[in-house]
């Protein structure tokens, strides 16, 4: 009765082994399956559909061998016809600027702008006053050089005017007056003159000739500065001084009576405003 029992109780833990065994291998056997369809899935879907995290690399090849294989290589798209900006419509922007005939300059406080008039006198009866009243007349004042440039642009210019006259040398009135108590004896090269056309500054335009500005008390309340227009082949007529030729070149400054009779004989002046807005 004993072996019996013993017997029964061995083929029941024989029993319960090979069920759990079989039970065991049944799952390795799902798991296997699970991860074969899970594959086959990946590969259906496209690629881009999954995280980066769930990609291998193993997979992504045989993913994009796939889509090569449904889709056909990838074709370069072209780029998006953006459309054009419509042209901004040009303004007219207003700027200063010289009437015809007048020399135009652009200054620390904008376009200046000067006319060189000649009003054919060739007999010294031309006062500085007289070339003021003509530059009044124009909407202008008599007016001085803010800087090298203006002071011998003009005085080229003026030179091919007195050279037209049948002249080689001429005097051109200018905007400017002797400071208070410097009438004479002067105060120096620089400090004895102020400009007055209300616009010029600073001494750059100035550049005397020799032994100006003089000492001499001229004639009348104030002295006054004209500019020698004068021909290098210069010679002395019947109312010259040969002393010119050694004491100016072009442009040179003078100190000078600003009435009566002048020399030299021929006359011009130069008259200065601002530019105007167009």
């Amino acid at each position: 009765m004993t072996r019996v029992f013993f017997f029964f109780l061995f083929l029941f833990f024989l029993f319960s082994l090979v069920s759990t065994h079989s039970k065991k291998k049944k799952d390795e056997v799902k798991k296997i399956v699970k991860i074969i369809e899970f594959d086959k899935e990946e590969d259906e879907v496209p690629r881009r559909n999954f995280p980066k995290k769930h990609r291998s690399s193993s997979s992504s090849s045989s993913s994009w061998s796939s889509e090569e294989v449904r889709r056909g290589p990838k074709k370069s798209r072209k780029p998006y016809p953006f459309p054009q900006r419509p042209p901004r419509p040009q303004q007219d922007v207003k700027r200063s600027s010289c009437d015809d005939g007048w020399f135009e300059f652009q200054r620390p406080t904008g376009v200046w702008c000067i006319w060189l008039g000649n009003p054919g006198v060739t007999n010294g009866w031309f006062s500085q006053q007289d070339a003021q009243t003509a530059c009044t007349a124009l909407g202008a004042t008599l007016t001085g050089y803010q800087n090298e440039n203006e002071r011998m642009t003009v005085a080229n210019e003026a030179l091919k005017k007195t050279l037209a006259m049948g002249r080689t040398v001429s005097g051109l009135w200018l905007g400017a007056t002797n400071l208070p108590n410097c009438r004479s004896p002067s105060c120096g090269p620089y400090n004895t003159f102020q400009w007055t056309d209300g616009d010029t500054t600073g001494v750059d335009g100035i550049k005397w000739g020799v032994g100006e500005p003089d000492n001499n008390n001229w004639p009348g309340n104030t002295a006054c500065i004209q500019q020698f227009i004068i021909s290098p082949d210069f010679a002395a007529g019947p109312e010259d001084f040969q002393g010119w030729k050694g004491a100016f070149v072009n442009g040179d400054l003078d100190k000078y009576q600003c009435n009566s009779q002048v020399y030299p004989r021929t006359r011009l002046y130069a008259c200065g405003k601002r530019g105007v807005r167009r």
